[in-house]
């Protein structure tokens, strides 16, 4: 399954763009199919709409802002922030009550820690809370907004992938000659799981530089939050008392292209390990995630009727999240696409 090919996962919330990136005017934005525009008015109204004026078709994201109203390129029709037209410069006797008439499809739109994010239906649950952003003791850390040309829940596999560290990350903290992972602790969500465990990770120079600790090993103490269908709060505590709390978000673009979302939070300070420091080892980390989630393909077995890809027990999480995906699409699908096979 890919992410378009069930249309509840319109239903959730997705990272856009930086909200700092409104500062240069409109902005386009596209999600499942849907063309939308994303500006900022002067009161600091965050909107998203189609984005093609009722009039005439042409494109908002070429207009302006004026005031709390972005204006149309090509005659002019501006709109507010719920997409009900303000004015129409041709006809100047126009009352409020009668421009309202003309309006333009609004979308779901909230700012959250720095970011702009967007959902094209009423989504089922909040955009995920993370305790430590703005809270007393810990920094943010901004690192990542770029595109990956991979799956949405190829991804979301990897959140939970233990096995993958020895191999993939062995330039960083993996150790192939010891590939077993440790026993992780499961617990399902309404929306999701959490897996915590405790994995020893060789500590090379690069890791040395963002944990603070300079011996050749150490130890994570993890805990991973994964809410559907792709976004994970990664907790980690370090032997020295550091917190190094890394949020990851993926925002479909289509079945192979993803943008891929990342930032931290810490509870040290810059003196004690620079940002910088903290961005090149997460830098490095992911790609060589990157590397190989390229190269997979984009469609994922999640419901009965599709192949099943081999396993291992160390696959417990990963298994767990596709359930949940799975579930989530039987629960809330048109019943012709939860189970195919009674249309065939």
């Amino acid at each position: 399954m890919k992410v378009g090919d069930a249309p509840v996962f319109r239903k959730f919330w997705y990272v856009a763009m930086p909200v700092a990136k409104l500062k240069a005017g409109p902005q386009p934005f596209s999600l499942f199919g849907e063309d939308m525009v994303i500006w900022q008015a002067a009161d600091g109204t965050v909107s998203a709409l189609r984005d093609e004026c009722c009039h005439r078709a042409a494109k908002l994201s070429l207009g302006e802002i004026i005031g709390d109203s972005i204006r149309c390129p090509y005659h002019g029709w501006a709109f507010g922030a719920d997409g009900h037209c303000t004015s129409i410069p041709q006809r100047p006797g126009l009352t409020p009550e009668i421009a309202a008439r003309a309006f333009v499809k609004k979308y779901h739109v909230a700012v959250r820690y720095e970011y702009v994010w967007v959902a094209v239906e009423e989504p089922l649950m909040d955009i995920p809370h993370l305790p430590e952003f703005g809270a007393e003791g810990f920094r943010f850390i901004d690192c990542f907004h770029e595109e990956w040309d991979m799956s949405l829940f190829r991804l979301a596999d990897n959140f939970f992938d233990l096995a993958h560290v020895a191999f993939v990350h062995r330039e960083t903290q993996g150790d192939i000659k010891n590939p077993v992972p440790p026993a992780e602790d499961v617990e399902e969500t309404e929306f999701g799981i959490i897996s915590r465990s405790i994995v020893p990770v060789a500590n090379r120079q690069v890791g040395q530089d963002y944990t603070g600790i300079k011996e050749e090993t150490t130890v994570r103490d993890r805990t991973a939050t994964w809410w559907a269908p792709c976004a994970r709060r990664l907790h980690i505590k370090f032997p020295n008392g550091v917190q190094h709390i890394i949020f990851t978000a993926g925002t479909p673009l289509a079945d192979r292209k993803i943008i891929f979302t990342q930032f931290c939070m810490r509870n040290d300070t810059e003196e004690q390990v620079p940002a910088a420091a903290a961005i090149a080892h997460d830098r490095k980390v992911t790609s060589e995630d990157r590397f190989i989630l390229e190269s997979t393909r984009p469609d994922v077995p999640i419901m009965p009727w599709e192949t099943p890809e081999a396993g291992m027990p160390a696959d417990k999480a990963n298994n767990m999240a596709r359930k949940k995906l799975r579930e989530i699409v039987e629960r809330y699908s048109d019943p012709a696409i939860a189970v195919p096979s009674k249309a065939a």
